[in-house]
């Protein structure tokens, strides 16, 4: 730090206030009134002593360059002492100040050892003193001067054109030369001038930063002359799903440390937040501050260029170094594809996505857009931002695979330092250019400091600027989470459902597999629940969620559907729809403990919902504190959570502990197939047909082919994107035909149709034979409690498919609700004591869910009711 600007503008930043209200009587107030002032002026003693954080006299030095900067505001005199006098409203006109000079020095040794010893603090480089015996250090380090600010002022008011600067590089063309030339204007003045110039010269990002802009900023801002600069940065971003007609955009707000504000997104459907940017950006940030990019909106043709995997925002600058773009082309601009030759597609009834362009057409586009010119640097939030990463309580994730990325715009240098020494060793690796990441073998804990620097012109004192940021090891515990609007989203469930009460439960062997799998995509799987949780406070986007699997995990993994079903039917997360358009968005759960009752007389607990590590740990060490023994119990694959059981005869005193809520009432589909499904009010008439299923292959395809099979399922989507999808299954000859919302429910019903099995019986798992489907939520849900162990995803014959750990009781519920040839395979007699109390037996064969002598639901004992 070689100089302080105590102008009003800066004071009124420093100390939160309106514009309204003098900063100095505030600042006198701080410093404890003129006994004190006096004091520490003339012998160094001091109201305020200092503390590990802050100096306690840095007040008293503050005060003394606010008078410096702000003697112009007194028409009378500018004279120190009478200034001082008047900010204190005292008749001491503080003539001793012999103990200034000391209180400079002794600044500048206490932030040196501060710096020392790696606190994030600033060194002090005291400039030359001026003629003054006593005020010289503080005139000299002052900036910008009374005399100045005066001349400079009076400068806008006689020059239009200068009144009319709108940022740093209108500044540099239009200011700069007329200073350097005037002489009157102080030799510190004309020299910090000519600094700026020649880093604007060398472009520098940071030119915002430098002395002269805030001097003139300041004056600007008072007279309301220019934009002041801007808190919130919008922009637009598209994330992709499965294809162009799986898309979705976000208006999100960068802070002025380039965060994405949570709070403030407007997604939807293409068309509707293309229409309701402009309003929604000039309620919130204002008119002039959104008006770039409602304007691009408005000339229907906005560039994005790719943030990360699936991920595509707008940048109305000319990206450094080239990359490809992609192009959102209302439909009456939608010819101008053709003049980069690509591609255009609709995503929504108004709009179109081309691309991408290549990177070496990129400024071309820009040119043609009249967009990312010299003129349009960025601002500070986008000099330095931290991209990617998962934020968790006030920090991000630390975990290696989980870390964000260091994104500068100019040609600075950045640096990453720890305030502990002993902690884990890190690296900064460039990527590309301008894009740094960072390397760590453990997870990284702690506060860190961000450092930017930009020396480019030498012998000028270098541009800077840093950013805090904290590091968590595992994510922190939501102390709530957000109330999921029912009238916006809808979940329905798979069945039709009554509540049953489970006595003895004896859980199938299982050998754990865990040496095949890969101890990476394990880890990295673990790495995605923990950002899974850290960020869904408020709901995951599909296409977010999907992107940040993609991005986690790289390419060879089971379908991401798959992962994401495993971790729906496990209670981690939840899935709900779109009233309004074809979108889903998913939401974590709160932590809660199914009671269960064990054929060897214990009891069990059986931990569900969103669990991260530190609600697993707090489960597991309340779990052994009460003298129970927890079990970890692995799903199929590296990519299906475990599940923890504690058992033991203390369970109670775990559930009285945690607080957590109890499920001891479960669901079971009340009748079988098909009058086990629920009632919908669907038309497909207004739908188009994308897609039809692939016997053979065992999955939706877009091929029109004829069909030869005697049931038909077929995929139906409607093109203004306002509903959800639609699954039709016609045949045999003589069925009804059966539309439904529900993928699940429309596959399970074709094979149920075809009695063709969906499953094969393959020891203690249920295998799925096709490339798609699952089980209704119902009959998921009995297979978790059963066996306690997570379906998912997983290799089975070198092929990534879906199991379900298999219960033999469980199964014969299968084929009690979907037929007897839904599930492959020959199945072993029950086990002593699974059987069905009268009242069940008769409540299920009035609602025909026995279709097969032998296939009865032994699997629960209920309560009569």
């Amino acid at each position: 730090m070689r100089y302080i600007d105590a102008s009003e503008i800066q004071l009124r930043s420093a100390l939160g206030l309106d514009n309204a209200i003098d900063p100095l009587p505030v600042l006198a107030r701080a410093c404890g009134g003129a006994s004190a002032m006096s004091d520490a002026l003339a012998r160094d003693t001091l109201t305020f002593q200092g503390t590990a954080d802050a100096p306690g006299f840095f007040r008293y030095l503050v005060m003394t360059c606010a008078i410096v900067a702000t003697a112009d505001n007194n028409d009378l005199t500018q004279e120190f002492g009478e200034n001082l006098a008047l900010a204190f409203d005292s008749h001491n006109l503080f003539t001793n100040r012999t103990a200034l000079p000391v209180l400079w020095r002794r600044l500048r040794d206490w932030c040196s050892q501060q710096n020392a010893a790696g606190a994030l603090i600033r060194k002090v480089v005291l400039p030359p003193p001026g003629t003054g015996r006593y005020l010289g250090l503080t005139n000299a380090i002052t900036f910008p001067g009374w005399r100045d600010l005066r001349r400079l002022r009076q400068l806008l008011d006689r020059r239009g054109e200068f009144r009319s600067i709108d940022g740093p590089v209108a500044a540099a063309k239009q200011l700069c030369p007329e200073i350097e030339n005037d002489a009157s204007f102080s030799p510190a003045m004309r020299q910090a001038c000519e600094e700026y110039q020649k880093l604007y010269s060398a472009k520098a990002s940071l030119l915002e930063l430098h002395r002269f802009w805030l001097a003139l900023n300041g004056l600007l801002q008072q007279n309301h002359l220019s934009t002041h600069r801007r808190s919130q940065t919008p922009r637009l971003e598209l994330r992709f799903g499965t294809g162009l007609d799986d898309v979705e955009l976000q208006v999100t707000l960068l802070d002025s440390k380039g965060s994405i504000d949570v709070r403030q997104v407007l997604d939807g459907c293409p068309d509707e937040v293309l229409r309701s940017v402009g309003p929604w950006l000039a309620q919130i940030v204002g008119e002039n501050r959104s008006s770039p990019l409602t304007v691009a909106v408005h000339n229907g043709i906005l560039p994005l260029v790719e943030a990360h995997f699936g991920v595509w925002y707008s940048s109305l600058r000319v990206p450094v170094p080239p990359v490809s773009c992609l192009i959102l082309l209302s439909r009456k601009n939608k010819d101008l594809a053709r003049k980069w030759g690509v591609e255009a597609e609709p995503i929504g009834e108004d709009w179109l996505l081309a691309g991408p362009v290549a990177a070496r057409d990129a400024k071309s586009l820009y040119q043609y857009l009249g967009l990312g010119g010299e003129d349009s640097l960025p601002s500070i939030s986008q000099a330095l931002m931290l991209t990617g990463g998962f934020k968790t309580g006030s920090g991000f994730l630390g975990r290696a695979s989980l870390l964000p990325k260091i994104e500068i715009a100019g040609p600075g240098t950045a640096v990453l330092t720890g305030t502990d020494i002993n902690g884990p060793a890190y690296a900064l690796r460039a990527e590309v250019s301008r894009i740094y990441s960072i390397d760590a073998k453990e997870p990284l804990s702690g506060a860190y400091k961000i450092r930017l620097e930009e020396h480019i012109v030498p012998g000028i004192e270098p541009l800077a600027v840093e950013k805090s940021v904290v590091f968590f090891p595992d994510a922190l515990e939501h102390v709530e989470l957000a109330a999921i609007d029912q009238t916006l989203w809808h979940r329905a469930p798979e069945t039709s459902t009554r509540k049953t009460v489970r006595t003895a439960i004896e859980f199938a062997p299982f050998v754990e597999r865990r040496s095949e799998w890969s101890p990476d995509l394990s880890e990295r799987f673990h790495d995605l629940l923990e950002a899974i949780y850290a960020e869904g406070r408020l709901g995951w986007s599909e296409q977010e969620l999907v992107t940040s699997i993609r991005c986690l995990l790289g390419a060879d993994i089971p379908a991401v559907w798959d992962i994401l079903r495993g971790l729906t039917e496990c209670g981690w997360l939840m899935v709900t729809s779109n009233l309004r358009w074809r979108v889903r968005r998913w939401w974590i759960r709160p932590p809660s403990l199914v009671k269960l009752s064990l054929v060897d007389g214990t009891e069990g607990l059986l931990l569900t919902g969103s669990t991260p590590a530190m609600i697993q740990k707090r489960f597991t060490e309340t779990a052994a504190a009460a003298g129970c023994v927890v079990e970890e119990r692995a799903g199929p694959s590296e990519f299906a959570a475990s599940m923890l059981l504690a058992k033991g005869a203390a369970i109670q005193s775990v559930v009285d502990e945690l607080q957590w809520s109890v499920v001891e009432e479960f669901t079971v589909p009340s009748s079988a197939a098909p009058d086990c499904w629920p009632l919908e009010n669907v038309d497909e008439s207004r739908h188009r047909r994308v897609a039809r299923w692939n016997w053979k292959a065992g999955c939706f395809t877009s091929r029109e082919q004829i069909q030869s099979d005697s049931v038909e399922l077929e995929r139906f989507r409607r093109e203004r994107g306002d509903r959800d999808d639609l699954f039709v299954v016609s045949g045999p000859n003589g069925a009804t035909r059966y539309a439904t919302t529900s993928r699940t429910r429309a596959i399970a019903e074709a094979y149920r149709r075809a009695q063709v099995p969906l499953f094969q019986l393959d020891g203690a798992n249920l295998v799925r034979m096709p490339r798609d489907g699952h089980l209704p939520d119902s009959l998921a849900a009995m297979a978790l409690v059963l066996t306690c162990r997570s379906p998912g995803p997983a290799l089975v014959d070198g092929r990534w498919t879906y199991v379900y750990p298999a219960d033999t009781s469980w199964v014969q519920s299968v084929r009690a609700v979907m037929g007897r040839f839904f599930v492959g395979g020959r199945l072993e007699s029950p086990k002593e004591g699974g059987h069905l109390s009268a009242e069940t037996f008769g409540y299920l064969r009035n609602r025909n869910l026995f279709r097969a002598h032998g296939c009865g639901p032994a699997f629960v004992r209920t309560r009569s009711h």
